[in-house]
Protein backbone atom coordinates (compact mmCIF):
# COMPACT_ATOMS: atom_id res chain seq x y z
CA UNK A 1 0.00 0.00 0.00
CA UNK A 2 2.81 2.60 0.66
CA UNK A 3 4.25 1.91 -2.24
CA UNK A 4 1.18 2.55 -4.31
CA UNK A 5 0.55 5.77 -2.35
CA UNK A 6 4.46 7.05 -3.68
CA UNK A 7 3.69 5.75 -6.84
CA UNK A 8 0.10 7.76 -7.12
CA UNK A 9 2.21 10.80 -5.79
CA UNK A 10 5.29 10.82 -8.17
CA UNK A 11 2.43 10.50 -11.25
CA UNK A 12 0.50 13.33 -9.36
CA UNK A 13 3.75 15.37 -9.25
CA UNK A 14 3.68 15.33 -5.39
CA UNK A 15 7.02 13.96 -5.13
CA UNK A 16 10.44 14.30 -6.57
CA UNK A 17 11.73 12.00 -8.23
CA UNK A 18 14.35 9.55 -7.23
CA UNK A 19 17.91 11.21 -6.96
CA UNK A 20 20.64 10.64 -9.78
CA UNK A 21 23.83 9.61 -9.11
CA UNK A 22 26.98 11.66 -9.97
CA UNK A 23 30.29 10.59 -9.89
CA UNK A 24 31.61 13.11 -8.70
CA UNK A 25 30.91 16.44 -6.65
CA UNK A 26 32.66 19.39 -5.73
CA UNK A 27 35.74 18.61 -3.94
CA UNK A 28 35.59 20.12 -0.03
CA UNK A 29 38.76 19.39 1.15
CA UNK A 30 40.12 22.66 1.68
CA UNK A 31 43.10 22.13 3.55
CA UNK A 32 45.57 21.61 0.36
CA UNK A 33 45.25 24.48 -2.09
CA UNK A 34 44.16 23.55 -5.90
CA UNK A 35 43.66 25.18 -8.50
CA UNK A 36 41.17 27.94 -8.98
CA UNK A 37 41.19 28.44 -5.74
CA UNK A 38 41.57 32.07 -3.89
CA UNK A 39 43.94 32.60 -1.45
CA UNK A 40 44.67 35.29 0.96
CA UNK A 41 48.32 36.14 1.28
CA UNK A 42 48.29 37.56 5.12
CA UNK A 43 51.07 40.76 5.69
CA UNK A 44 50.64 44.32 6.58
CA UNK A 45 47.66 44.46 4.41
CA UNK A 46 45.99 41.15 3.65
CA UNK A 47 45.66 40.33 -0.08
CA UNK A 48 43.47 38.40 -2.18
CA UNK A 49 44.77 36.39 -5.03
CA UNK A 50 43.41 35.83 -8.27
CA UNK A 51 42.07 31.85 -8.78
CA UNK A 52 45.35 30.10 -8.58
CA UNK A 53 46.12 28.51 -12.44
CA UNK A 54 49.58 27.15 -12.81
CA UNK A 55 52.31 29.45 -14.66
CA UNK A 56 50.99 32.49 -13.47
CA UNK A 57 51.90 34.64 -10.78
CA UNK A 58 50.84 37.29 -7.93
CA UNK A 59 52.35 40.68 -8.19
CA UNK A 60 52.63 41.82 -4.02
CA UNK A 61 54.36 44.66 -2.50
CA UNK A 62 57.49 42.27 -2.03
CA UNK A 63 57.70 41.03 -5.16
CA UNK A 64 55.79 38.07 -7.46
CA UNK A 65 54.47 35.22 -5.74
CA UNK A 66 54.55 32.09 -8.43
CA UNK A 67 50.90 30.21 -8.29
CA UNK A 68 52.88 26.58 -8.71
CA UNK A 69 54.45 27.49 -5.20
CA UNK A 70 51.23 27.59 -3.54
CA UNK A 71 48.84 24.80 -5.05
CA UNK A 72 49.47 21.70 -3.45
CA UNK A 73 50.58 23.83 -0.18
CA UNK A 74 48.79 23.52 2.91
CA UNK A 75 46.54 26.31 4.78
CA UNK A 76 48.76 28.36 6.72
CA UNK A 77 51.90 27.29 4.95
CA UNK A 78 54.73 30.05 4.69
CA UNK A 79 55.69 30.79 0.64
CA UNK A 80 57.92 33.56 -0.51
CA UNK A 81 58.50 35.37 -3.02
CA UNK A 82 61.16 36.05 -6.17
CA UNK A 83 62.51 38.65 -3.99
CA UNK A 84 62.43 36.65 -1.02
CA UNK A 85 59.90 38.22 1.26
CA UNK A 86 57.46 35.53 2.87
CA UNK A 87 53.84 35.16 3.13
CA UNK A 88 51.70 33.50 5.46
CA UNK A 89 48.80 31.31 2.99
CA UNK A 90 45.13 31.05 3.60
CA UNK A 91 41.40 31.00 2.63
CA UNK A 92 39.23 33.52 3.06
CA UNK A 93 36.91 33.98 5.24
CA UNK A 94 33.39 34.95 3.87
CA UNK A 95 34.57 38.32 4.90
CA UNK A 96 37.50 38.82 3.78
CA UNK A 97 36.11 37.65 0.34
CA UNK A 98 33.31 40.21 0.28
CA UNK A 99 35.77 42.94 1.13
CA UNK A 100 38.48 41.96 -1.52
CA UNK A 101 37.06 40.69 -4.36
CA UNK A 102 36.70 43.64 -6.86
CA UNK A 103 33.54 45.26 -7.64
CA UNK A 104 31.47 47.70 -9.77
CA UNK A 105 29.02 48.35 -7.22
CA UNK A 106 29.59 48.53 -3.00
CA UNK A 107 29.01 45.49 -1.69
CA UNK A 108 26.41 45.12 1.51
CA UNK A 109 29.05 44.15 3.89
CA UNK A 110 29.34 41.04 6.01
CA UNK A 111 28.17 42.77 9.06
CA UNK A 112 25.19 43.77 7.24
CA UNK A 113 24.33 41.42 5.33
CA UNK A 114 24.78 38.68 7.83
CA UNK A 115 21.97 40.48 10.41
CA UNK A 116 19.52 41.04 7.02
CA UNK A 117 19.65 37.19 6.66
CA UNK A 118 19.52 36.75 10.44
CA UNK A 119 16.02 39.14 9.93
CA UNK A 120 14.52 36.56 7.47
CA UNK A 121 14.32 33.86 10.59
CA UNK A 122 15.88 31.17 7.91
CA UNK A 123 15.22 27.51 9.10
CA UNK A 124 16.59 24.75 7.01
CA UNK A 125 16.39 20.88 7.17
CA UNK A 126 18.53 18.38 5.40
CA UNK A 127 17.37 17.36 1.85
CA UNK A 128 14.64 14.27 1.86
CA UNK A 129 14.09 12.21 -1.35
CA UNK A 130 10.41 11.77 -0.51
CA UNK A 131 9.67 15.50 0.34
CA UNK A 132 5.71 16.13 -0.81
CA UNK A 133 6.14 20.10 0.12
CA UNK A 134 7.52 22.98 -2.76
CA UNK A 135 10.62 24.12 -2.30
CA UNK A 136 12.06 27.21 0.13
CA UNK A 137 12.17 29.97 -2.43
CA UNK A 138 13.70 33.69 -2.03
CA UNK A 139 13.57 36.42 -4.32
CA UNK A 140 16.47 38.91 -4.31
CA UNK A 141 16.25 42.22 -6.79
CA UNK A 142 19.05 43.78 -7.40
CA UNK A 143 22.13 40.96 -7.15
CA UNK A 144 24.82 44.01 -7.04
CA UNK A 145 28.09 42.78 -5.80
CA UNK A 146 26.64 39.18 -4.90
CA UNK A 147 27.59 39.46 -1.54
CA UNK A 148 24.21 39.28 -0.30
CA UNK A 149 23.59 36.48 -2.16
CA UNK A 150 26.37 34.72 -0.77
CA UNK A 151 24.91 35.05 2.54
CA UNK A 152 21.44 33.65 1.89
CA UNK A 153 23.33 30.80 -0.57
CA UNK A 154 25.30 30.08 2.65
CA UNK A 155 21.86 30.28 4.94
CA UNK A 156 20.13 27.75 2.76
CA UNK A 157 23.04 25.52 2.02
CA UNK A 158 22.01 22.67 4.79
CA UNK A 159 18.87 22.09 2.66
CA UNK A 160 20.09 20.89 -0.75
CA UNK A 161 22.68 17.88 -1.05
CA UNK A 162 26.28 18.52 -2.41
CA UNK A 163 25.89 19.61 -6.17
CA UNK A 164 28.07 17.93 -8.92
CA UNK A 165 31.07 19.75 -10.50
CA UNK A 166 30.40 23.52 -12.17
CA UNK A 167 29.61 23.34 -16.12
CA UNK A 168 31.97 25.87 -17.71
CA UNK A 169 29.77 28.29 -18.70
CA UNK A 170 27.69 31.12 -17.76
CA UNK A 171 24.13 29.70 -16.08
CA UNK A 172 22.90 33.27 -15.80
CA UNK A 173 19.83 33.45 -17.73
CA UNK A 174 18.40 36.43 -19.75
CA UNK A 175 14.64 37.60 -19.34
CA UNK A 176 12.38 38.68 -21.87
CA UNK A 177 12.20 42.05 -22.73
CA UNK A 178 15.57 42.68 -21.03
CA UNK A 179 17.42 46.10 -21.92
CA UNK A 180 20.02 45.96 -24.70
CA UNK A 181 22.53 48.73 -23.88
CA UNK A 182 24.23 50.78 -27.26
CA UNK A 183 26.98 49.07 -28.77
CA UNK A 184 26.12 45.35 -27.53
CA UNK A 185 23.94 42.66 -29.83
CA UNK A 186 20.56 43.72 -30.29
CA UNK A 187 18.15 41.08 -28.27
CA UNK A 188 17.04 39.00 -31.24
CA UNK A 189 20.73 38.29 -31.60
CA UNK A 190 20.95 37.70 -27.94
CA UNK A 191 18.63 35.18 -27.85
CA UNK A 192 20.34 33.31 -30.58
CA UNK A 193 23.33 33.06 -29.36
CA UNK A 194 21.53 31.99 -25.86
CA UNK A 195 19.84 29.29 -27.75
CA UNK A 196 22.81 27.92 -29.39
CA UNK A 197 25.05 27.65 -26.16
CA UNK A 198 21.83 25.69 -24.58
CA UNK A 199 21.90 23.12 -28.57
CA UNK A 200 25.70 22.79 -27.73
CA UNK A 201 25.74 21.76 -24.45
CA UNK A 202 22.70 19.11 -24.45
CA UNK A 203 25.02 16.65 -24.76
CA UNK A 204 27.13 17.97 -22.34
CA UNK A 205 26.99 15.33 -19.72
CA UNK A 206 28.22 18.27 -16.82
CA UNK A 207 25.75 20.39 -17.76
CA UNK A 208 22.97 17.75 -17.77
CA UNK A 209 24.53 16.42 -14.18
CA UNK A 210 24.21 20.32 -13.24
CA UNK A 211 20.69 20.33 -14.71
CA UNK A 212 19.26 17.14 -12.85
CA UNK A 213 20.52 18.37 -9.55
CA UNK A 214 18.87 21.61 -9.68
CA UNK A 215 15.52 20.27 -10.70
CA UNK A 216 15.54 18.87 -6.91
CA UNK A 217 16.66 21.64 -4.49
CA UNK A 218 14.92 22.09 -1.67
CA UNK A 219 15.67 25.60 -1.24
CA UNK A 220 16.43 28.19 -4.01
CA UNK A 221 17.66 32.10 -4.41
CA UNK A 222 16.87 33.64 -7.07
CA UNK A 223 18.59 36.81 -7.51
CA UNK A 224 17.55 39.48 -10.65
CA UNK A 225 19.74 42.76 -11.96
CA UNK A 226 19.13 44.79 -14.93
CA UNK A 227 22.49 44.99 -15.67
CA UNK A 228 24.34 41.92 -17.08
CA UNK A 229 27.68 42.68 -16.30
CA UNK A 230 26.72 42.79 -12.22
CA UNK A 231 25.04 39.63 -13.01
CA UNK A 232 27.99 38.09 -14.40
CA UNK A 233 30.33 39.55 -12.30
CA UNK A 234 28.32 38.36 -9.09
CA UNK A 235 27.76 34.54 -10.72
CA UNK A 236 31.65 34.79 -10.72
CA UNK A 237 32.46 36.05 -6.96
CA UNK A 238 29.84 33.07 -6.08
CA UNK A 239 31.44 30.64 -8.14
CA UNK A 240 35.05 31.61 -6.57
CA UNK A 241 34.01 31.42 -3.27
CA UNK A 242 35.23 27.66 -1.53
CA UNK A 243 35.29 26.45 -5.55
CA UNK A 244 31.55 27.16 -5.50
CA UNK A 245 30.06 25.07 -2.70
CA UNK A 246 27.25 27.83 -2.45
CA UNK A 247 26.57 28.52 -6.41
CA UNK A 248 24.61 26.11 -7.04
CA UNK A 249 21.89 27.55 -4.27
CA UNK A 250 21.31 30.56 -7.02
CA UNK A 251 19.64 31.30 -9.80
CA UNK A 252 21.11 34.68 -11.69
CA UNK A 253 18.80 36.30 -14.41
CA UNK A 254 19.04 40.06 -16.06
CA UNK A 255 16.62 41.52 -16.54
CA UNK A 256 13.54 43.72 -15.13
CA UNK A 257 12.04 42.30 -12.07
CA UNK A 258 8.13 42.62 -13.61
CA UNK A 259 9.80 40.30 -16.72
CA UNK A 260 10.86 37.43 -13.69
CA UNK A 261 7.14 37.71 -12.27
CA UNK A 262 5.72 37.19 -15.57
CA UNK A 263 8.30 34.59 -16.65
CA UNK A 264 7.36 32.72 -13.05
CA UNK A 265 3.76 32.39 -13.39
CA UNK A 266 3.97 31.58 -17.38
CA UNK A 267 6.50 28.77 -15.97
CA UNK A 268 4.05 27.68 -12.82
CA UNK A 269 1.16 28.27 -14.26
CA UNK A 270 0.25 24.66 -15.35
CA UNK A 271 -0.02 22.63 -12.19
CA UNK A 272 2.15 20.43 -10.19
CA UNK A 273 4.19 20.96 -7.70
CA UNK A 274 6.00 24.37 -9.19
CA UNK A 275 2.57 25.81 -8.82
CA UNK A 276 2.21 25.13 -5.12
CA UNK A 277 1.61 27.80 -2.89
CA UNK A 278 0.65 28.73 1.02
CA UNK A 279 -2.32 30.98 1.30
CA UNK A 280 -2.94 31.66 -2.12
CA UNK A 281 -2.47 29.83 -5.62
CA UNK A 282 0.17 31.96 -7.47
CA UNK A 283 2.38 32.46 -4.18
CA UNK A 284 5.34 30.77 -3.93
CA UNK A 285 8.24 32.71 -2.24
CA UNK A 286 8.91 32.54 1.49
CA UNK A 287 11.29 36.44 1.51
CA UNK A 288 11.42 38.67 -1.24
CA UNK A 289 14.05 41.45 -0.92
CA UNK A 290 14.01 44.41 -2.83
CA UNK A 291 17.55 46.09 -2.87
CA UNK A 292 17.07 48.46 -6.17
CA UNK A 293 16.38 52.45 -6.87
CA UNK A 294 12.43 53.36 -6.40
CA UNK A 295 12.23 49.72 -4.67
CA UNK A 296 9.01 50.78 -3.28
CA UNK A 297 7.05 50.99 -6.77
CA UNK A 298 7.47 47.05 -6.47
CA UNK A 299 6.19 46.17 -3.86
CA UNK A 300 2.62 45.64 -5.14
CA UNK A 301 4.56 43.42 -8.00
CA UNK A 302 5.72 41.00 -5.71
CA UNK A 303 2.87 41.27 -3.20
CA UNK A 304 0.46 38.17 -4.77
CA UNK A 305 3.72 36.17 -5.03
CA UNK A 306 4.44 35.97 -0.97
CA UNK A 307 3.32 32.99 1.08
CA UNK A 308 1.29 34.69 4.55
CA UNK A 309 3.94 35.31 6.80
CA UNK A 310 6.23 35.70 4.08
CA UNK A 311 8.79 38.71 4.74
CA UNK A 312 9.46 41.49 2.27
CA UNK A 313 12.51 43.04 3.03
CA UNK A 314 13.75 46.87 1.40
CA UNK A 315 17.15 47.96 1.49
CA UNK A 316 17.53 51.40 1.20
CA UNK A 317 19.68 54.21 1.92
CA UNK A 318 17.99 56.83 3.82
CA UNK A 319 15.04 56.72 6.24
CA UNK A 320 12.74 59.11 3.77
CA UNK A 321 13.00 56.01 1.31
CA UNK A 322 11.90 53.30 3.94
CA UNK A 323 8.86 56.24 4.51
CA UNK A 324 7.68 55.85 0.85
CA UNK A 325 7.43 52.49 1.30
CA UNK A 326 5.31 52.86 4.78
CA UNK A 327 3.56 55.17 2.69
CA UNK A 328 2.86 53.12 -0.26
CA UNK A 329 1.36 49.95 1.64
CA UNK A 330 -0.63 52.37 4.01
CA UNK A 331 -2.21 54.39 0.82
CA UNK A 332 -2.91 51.43 -1.20
CA UNK A 333 -3.87 48.97 1.54
CA UNK A 334 -1.55 46.36 0.88
CA UNK A 335 -1.81 43.34 3.11
CA UNK A 336 1.78 43.98 5.18
CA UNK A 337 2.26 44.73 8.95
CA UNK A 338 5.94 46.31 9.62
CA UNK A 339 8.02 44.26 11.74
CA UNK A 340 10.53 46.55 12.51
CA UNK A 341 13.06 49.26 10.64
CA UNK A 342 16.57 49.29 11.16
CA UNK A 343 19.18 51.36 10.64
CA UNK A 344 22.91 49.44 9.40
CA UNK A 345 26.39 51.29 10.21
CA UNK A 346 29.51 51.10 11.46
CA UNK A 347 29.21 50.59 15.51
CA UNK A 348 25.88 49.13 14.90
CA UNK A 349 26.37 45.37 15.64
CA UNK A 350 23.21 44.64 15.42
CA UNK A 351 21.58 47.48 14.57
CA UNK A 352 19.41 50.59 15.40
CA UNK A 353 16.07 50.59 14.97
CA UNK A 354 13.68 53.30 13.98
CA UNK A 355 9.70 54.24 14.47
CA UNK A 356 8.36 54.70 10.93
CA UNK A 357 4.99 55.01 10.47
CA UNK A 358 1.79 56.81 9.13
CA UNK A 359 -0.02 58.27 11.33
CA UNK A 360 -3.13 60.76 11.15
CA UNK A 361 -4.26 63.95 12.71
CA UNK A 362 -7.36 66.81 11.93
CA UNK A 363 -6.56 69.88 10.07
CA UNK A 364 -6.02 71.50 13.68
CA UNK A 365 -5.11 69.50 15.94
CA UNK A 366 -1.30 69.48 17.74
CA UNK A 367 1.47 67.36 16.40
CA UNK A 368 1.58 65.71 19.71
CA UNK A 369 -1.90 64.16 19.25
CA UNK A 370 -0.64 62.37 15.96
CA UNK A 371 -1.62 58.80 16.49
CA UNK A 372 -0.41 55.16 15.22
CA UNK A 373 -2.37 52.00 14.40
CA UNK A 374 -2.34 50.23 17.86
CA UNK A 375 -1.91 46.66 15.62
CA UNK A 376 1.72 46.30 16.90
CA UNK A 377 1.33 47.55 20.66
CA UNK A 378 -0.79 45.45 23.14
CA UNK A 379 -4.11 46.61 24.06
CA UNK A 380 -4.72 47.56 27.77
CA UNK A 381 -7.73 49.60 29.35
CA UNK A 382 -5.54 52.72 30.11
CA UNK A 383 -4.30 53.02 26.68
CA UNK A 384 -8.19 52.39 25.16
CA UNK A 385 -9.44 55.38 27.76
CA UNK A 386 -6.39 57.59 26.01
CA UNK A 387 -7.58 56.75 22.56
CA UNK A 388 -11.21 57.43 23.15
CA UNK A 389 -10.38 60.49 24.65
CA UNK A 390 -7.61 61.93 22.14
CA UNK A 391 -10.49 60.94 19.60
CA UNK A 392 -13.30 63.28 21.63
CA UNK A 393 -10.70 65.73 22.27
CA UNK A 394 -8.44 66.37 19.49
CA UNK A 395 -10.52 64.54 16.53
CA UNK A 396 -7.44 61.86 16.30
CA UNK A 397 -7.67 58.52 14.95
CA UNK A 398 -5.90 55.50 13.84
CA UNK A 399 -4.72 55.55 10.20
CA UNK A 400 -6.52 52.30 9.48
CA UNK A 401 -9.83 54.16 10.80
CA UNK A 402 -8.95 57.69 9.66
CA UNK A 403 -12.10 59.48 8.22
CA UNK A 404 -12.14 61.33 5.16
CA UNK A 405 -11.42 65.46 6.66
CA UNK A 406 -8.14 63.49 8.68
CA UNK A 407 -4.48 64.28 7.16
CA UNK A 408 -2.30 61.68 6.58
CA UNK A 409 1.51 62.20 8.22
CA UNK A 410 4.60 60.04 8.01
CA UNK A 411 7.02 60.03 11.36
CA UNK A 412 10.04 59.42 10.89
CA UNK A 413 12.40 59.06 14.14
CA UNK A 414 15.34 57.26 15.73
CA UNK A 415 14.29 55.05 18.99
CA UNK A 416 14.86 57.05 22.13
CA UNK A 417 17.93 56.17 23.91
CA UNK A 418 20.26 54.82 20.68
CA UNK A 419 23.38 56.46 19.32
CA UNK A 420 23.27 58.51 15.89
CA UNK A 421 25.61 56.46 14.05
CA UNK A 422 24.77 55.33 10.30
CA UNK A 423 24.85 53.64 7.10
CA UNK A 424 21.37 52.40 5.13
CA UNK A 425 17.58 51.42 6.49
CA UNK A 426 16.29 48.01 6.50
CA UNK A 427 12.90 47.96 6.27
CA UNK A 428 10.96 44.39 7.03
CA UNK A 429 7.05 43.70 6.49
CA UNK A 430 5.33 40.50 7.10
CA UNK A 431 2.55 38.92 4.86
CA UNK A 432 -0.61 39.20 6.58
CA UNK A 433 -4.43 37.63 4.78
CA UNK A 434 -6.77 38.81 6.96
CA UNK A 435 -6.68 42.68 6.06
Amino acid sequence: MARLLQSLRRVLGLTKPPAPKFSKSIDTDFSVFREGDRVILLGKTPQLTKPLKSGFKTDTRHGALEHDNIIGRRVRDFVKTNKGSGYRITLPTLEEYVTLTPRLVTPIYSADANLIVSLLDLHVGPPSDTAEHPPLEILESGTGHGSLTLHLARAIQAANSMPPPLPNRSQVKYLEGRPIRPGTDTEEKAREKEASADGANDSDVVQQQWDSWRARRSAIIHTVDISPKYSTLAEKNVQGFRRGIYAGNVDFYVGHIENWVAEQKKRRGSGGLLSLGAGKPDSFLSCAILDMPSAHMNIPLVTPLLKTNGILVVFMPSITQIGDCVTLIHQQRLPFVLDRVIELGMGLSSGRLWDVRVAAKKSRADPSSWTESSESDEPTPQRDEESAEAKDNEGTLAPERASKGSEDVLICRPKVGMRLVGGGFVGIWRRIDDF
